[in-house]
């Protein structure tokens, strides 16, 4: 926000600002309380265990995207075009 921005916020916008930049730091530290978490988690797992469980078990939502070939990606792209409507010249 500029500075003539500030200038001509009245009393109610400037609460509203100050009330969103004060939930915006609440929400960013509750999510480093829950990485904190699950990282500590994850050490446990690893440390108790006598086998330390694979990135994609503890990680299940960063699984690696699978690479398509080109026919592959030409049906889908078909696939998506008769969806949407479209027709092939």
């Amino acid at each position: 926000m500029s500075v003539s921005d500030w200038e001509h916020l009245t009393p109610r916008e400037l609460m509203l600002v100050i009330q969103a930049h004060g939930e915006r730091n609440r929400d960013s530290a509750k999510g480093k309380r829950v990485e904190t978490y699950n990282l500590a988690g994850a050490i446990r797992a690893m440390v108790l265990s006598k086998h330390a469980p694979t990135f994609e078990r503890l990680f299940p939502g960063d699984k690696k995207r699978e690479v398509m070939t080109d026919e592959q990606m030409l049906k889908q792209v078909r696939a998506f075009n008769r969806m949407f409507g479209g027709t092939e010249d």
